[in-house]
């Protein structure tokens, strides 16, 4: 069911102010209206670049170990420490990412 909306508000802002809020308005990815009711409605307003970028590299190293466990469980040749290692070294990479882009929304 569609909100009807009958009132409209204007307001004025500076140079500076505008250029910001129309920073954080394509960052958050809505357009102005939605972007301006979610901050007068207290939700919050979260921009997921960041993480989007990481979900290609994640796949990429789950796919690498699920290799391993599929080898290991057919009983085939076990993976090298060194191989063991560079995944969890990749793994660990996203996860400093991630935890860094966390970090700078808080």
């Amino acid at each position: 069911m569609n909100k009807t909306r009958p009132k409209q508000l204007s307001f004025r802002v500076s140079e500076e102010e505008y250029q910001q809020l129309q920073e954080k308005i394509s960052e958050s990815g809505k357009n102005q209206q939605e972007y301006i009711l979610s901050c007068v409605l207290e939700k919050q307003i979260v921009n997921t670049d960041g993480i989007k970028e990481l979900i290609p590299e994640l796949k990429r190293i789950g796919n690498n170990l699920n290799q391993i466990a599929k080898r290991c469980n057919e009983g085939g040749m076990l993976p090298s420490e060194a191989e063991v290692r560079k995944h969890g070294e990749e793994l660990n990479k996203v996860w400093q990412s991630l935890r860094r882009y966390l970090q700078r929304r808080a």
